[in-house]
């Protein structure tokens, strides 16, 4: 069995990419180039490829609202579900949050990174490139921070189940359910609010899965 990770090894996994990524959120108007407003031609919404359009119809702010209150709430429950779920083990609770910490703290690098190297345009740029395009946070499109971590979180719940469970069988079939219904409904309301692209929000969905899974899978291997 690998030697278990201490607590102070997973402090600073998490301190590595957080640290990273406020970095690189901080320097956003460094590294983004409002490209839109200096030459609108390629920003018109006949660019789009045809299964993004369906985002170019929709700004409703409503779903954004709940795709903010959804994401939320799932972190909270993401992060007392190992106290619920491991009742009396203080000590691999505590782990498990670290764990899940950790994830999310990659995500977090992994989504800014990603968006410093791409800049896609946000929908609503297409539609007012000399307007909205101006906007330097309108270039954070791809990929779906709200999804990812979506997906992220409730994979990682998923996983801490299926790893300690004991004949709980129901919970983590509830779990998948809740993983993919949810994550999908997550990058619905993201597109239905005008806020990404259905590609962004799949990209969101498979780099939050990934994440979660490479990460759950490594360290609770080695959480006694």
């Amino acid at each position: 069995m690998p030697k278990p990770l201490s607590i102070r090894a997973q402090i600073y996994l998490i301190l590595i990419p957080a640290l990273l990524y406020l970095g690189l959120f901080l320097a956003r108007p460094l590294w983004i180039h409002p490209w839109c407003a200096v030459n609108p031609s390629p920003c018109t919404p006949d660019s789009v490829n045809g299964f993004d359009q369906i985002s170019l119809h929709y700004n409703s702010m409503t779903a954004d609202f709940i795709s903010n209150l959804l994401q939320n709430s799932i972190g909270v429950f993401a992060f007392i579900f190992p106290w619920i779920f491991l009742r009396g083990d203080a000590q691999r609770s505590i782990r498990l949050n670290l764990t899940l910490l950790m994830a999310t703290a990659w995500n977090g690098a992994f989504v800014e990174l990603v968006r410093a190297l791409v800049q896609r345009p946000r929908p609503l740029v297409f539609n007012s490139p000399l307007g909205d395009g101006a906007n330097i946070n309108q270039y954070t499109s791809f990929y779906s921070g709200h999804t990812s971590f979506v997906a992220l979180a409730l994979c990682s719940t998923l996983m801490f189940s299926i790893t300690y469970a004991k004949e709980r069988t129901k919970s983590a079939f509830l779990l998948l359910f809740a993983f993919v219904s949810l994550s999908f409904l997550t990058g619905a309301l993201r597109v239905m609010g005008g806020r990404h692209f259905p590609s962004d929000t799949l990209a969101g969905f498979l780099f939050g899965t990934v994440i979660a899974y490479s990460i759950s899978k490594s360290v609770m291997r080695r959480i006694k």
